[in-house]
């Protein structure tokens, strides 16, 4: 097996996520062969196996650097909210406008089949752990506005599923292009924001 300097590991890395990110968004996760990827970057599949162990592992690393963006572009926004139900829908308006270009987060909002599927060939504690990972600055921040009254008093996992709803729309967006779309999703995000904060009472 070929050894290569730590610049050259980073570039080949590198060049895997580009690569592999370009198939599971183009081909999905199932048709993209472990070939496509290695053949593109120019490496035998032996090497591949030197910076991955698995095509699965590769894949739910990007989608973990998928997490990683949208968490970082949308909690500051929703954390900085004047109120609370101000919060609520700014946070379904940046998720709808991140799912956008996050392909593989869209996927797995909208259609859970592939990540099914690269899920059953991983361990299930590393699986647990990424799923925890991606939903706990979500429902930590349901408890923490529970707590303070500002929230309906309903199991967060609940909310949450509410929300994860609200944002299906997003799979419905040809279908609704010609009965206004956009006005549709936002009618829908401020109903959402309103019952979750009791603001329709108000």
């Amino acid at each position: 097996m070929a050894k290569f300097t730590q610049l050259e590991k980073e570039r080949i890395k590198k060049e895997l996520f580009e690569v592999a990110y370009r198939f599971f968004v183009e081909k999905g996760f199932k048709s993209t062969s472990l070939e496509d990827i290695t053949s593109s970057v120019g490496i035998a599949k032996s090497t591949f196996y030197v910076f991955f162990q698995s095509k699965e592992m590769l894949y739910m690393e990007l989608l973990s650097h998928e997490g990683e963006q949208i968490e970082n572009q949308v909690w500051p926004k929703v954390l900085a909210a004047e109120d609370i139900r101000s919060a609520i829908k700014i946070y379904l308006d940046e998720m709808a406008l991140e799912l956008e270009n996050k392909i593989l987060t869209q996927r797995l909002i909208y259609d859970l089949e592939e990540y099914k599927l690269v899920s059953r060939k991983l361990n299930p504690e590393y699986v647990g752990s990424e799923n925890l990972r991606s939903i706990t600055p979500l429902m930590d921040f349901i408890r923490s506005r529970q707590d303070s009254k500002e929230i309906i008093d309903e199991e967060p996992s609940v909310i949450a599923g509410v929300l994860r709803a609200a944002l299906l729309i997003g799979s419905q967006k040809g279908d609704l292009l010609e009965y206004n779309y956009e006005m549709i999703r936002e009618l829908l995000f401020e109903a959402v924001a309103d019952r979750i904060t009791r603001s329709y009472l108000v």
